[in-house]
């Protein structure tokens, strides 16, 4: 931080010089970078909140949304960062432009996303007002803390591991380490580490449900397209957009259910596995490998998927269904061929993500594990001598997986 403050200071410096200080407005903004835990990849606030200050010299403080010294604590995005340069320079924003300035009014939300981090598979989608932060997890039955070969290489993680493993955490600490609910809602203001979720206080259903209306209206608007599974052929913006091609609001609606894990919908997952769009197919099949073995009255119907499905992202998640049922006698080796055998590498990673939560049950794939170790892409390679060392009784949180 001393070095980029030096930095900073050096360019004010240049413009002092130059005599252009009094003309230029200076924005200073940051990444998210960093592996620190709960930090980037997250959507805490601790992984998604960045630093923005911009100062507006006299001769442009008229086009300042406040002034000198002001904090604005109305929700920002860096996506406004764009149309707010277009809107100070007297360029027109174009209309396909994300964002709004922030010469402007300010909108009540701000809105963020996890997906795929390196080698491993999430989906987490947020929405944040000035006080509260809404979760909605829509991989609850992956815990907070999936190995990354990346993090892990940050001893605050290795630790945080370790403590999990020799079990001295509090029920607070150990959250990381254990399934995500389907939702989460916090108070910023008096718990800024988020760790009080109030999504099942009755005093905040009101906020909870704006929230959720929100969150739904911001995927519709966007076409939210990460509910493709990756390397589907509808994951494209183009693709994802063909009238009929990603029925956004079915699936929005399936995946919905899917999260709350209710035993009574295995009827509806049953039938939608018969639909004839993937991304429906994908959902049903995702919804039963969420309630694990109550999901066992739809093992024939998971079967058929996985013998018979045109998807084959669809057949992963049937197979890691059945292998969680116990019926590994297809399934198994059916990852393993696909780990070892599939063009895509996506397709292949996502085979040895299911490999990697189904315990023991993967034994008879570490051959194909094996070989995926030596991978040239670094996410297969990581993922797959993770899985080796689990498998193979030799990982520590310490072990060097690169």
């Amino acid at each position: 931080m001393e070095v980029m403050d030096r930095q900073v200071a050096a360019r004010l410096a240049e413009l002092d010089a130059d005599g252009l200080a009094q003309d230029t407005i200076v924005f200073y903004y940051s990444d998210n970078g960093g592996v620190l835990p709960r930090s980037k990849r997250f959507c805490f606030d601790s992984g998604l909140r960045t630093a923005l200050i911009v100062r507006y010299p006299p001769k442009w403080a008229h086009l300042s949304p406040a002034g000198p010294g002001s904090v604005v604590t109305a929700p920002v995005s860096s996506v406004d960062l764009a149309p707010t340069v277009l809107s100070l320079a007297g360029v027109g924003v174009p209309a396909y432009m994300q964002g709004t300035s922030l010469t402007g009014s300010r909108p009540r939300y701000a809105f963020g996303m996890r997906n795929r981090m390196d080698e491993r598979y999430d989906m987490m989608r947020t929405v944040r007002d000035e006080r509260f932060r809404y979760i909605r997890n829509y991989s609850p039955h992956r815990v907070y803390g999936q190995h990354q070969a990346f993090a892990w290489r940050q001893k605050g993680y290795q630790d945080w591991e370790q403590a999990h493993i020799d079990g001295t955490l509090n029920a607070v600490q150990d959250r990381f380490w254990r399934e995500k609910p389907a939702e989460e809602l916090y108070d910023l203001h008096a718990d800024p580490d988020e760790v009080r979720d109030l999504a099942a206080d009755p005093r905040h259903r009101g906020r909870l449900d704006r929230m959720r209306s929100a969150l739904d209206a911001h995927i519709i608007r966007t076409n939210d397209n990460g509910f493709i599974p990756e390397g589907s052929p509808l994951e494209g913006y183009d693709q994802s957009r063909v009238p009929g091609a990603y029925p956004l609001r079915r699936v929005l609606r399936l995946a919905g259910t899917a999260i709350r894990r209710d035993p009574a919908n295995v009827p509806l997952f049953i039938r939608s596995l018969d639909d004839g769009n993937e991304v429906i197919r994908y959902w049903a099949a995702s919804g039963l490998l969420m309630l694990k073995r109550r999901a066992a009255p739809a093992a024939e119907a998971l079967a058929r998927r996985l013998d018979d499905d045109s998807s084959p992202q669809v057949r992963i998640v049937a197979a890691e269904a059945l292998a969680v049922l116990g019926r590994t006698e297809r399934s198994v080796p059916f990852l393993a061929d696909t780990l070892s055998e599939h063009a895509d590498l996506k397709v292949r990673l996502q085979a040895v993500n299911a490999l990697t939560y189904i315990g023991p049950a993967a034994l008879p794939a570490l051959p194909a594990i094996k070989r995926a170790a030596f991978s040239t892409d670094e996410y297969l390679r990581g993922a797959a001598r993770y899985l080796q060392l689990v498998l193979t009784g030799a990982y520590t949180p310490g072990s060097i997986i690169w």
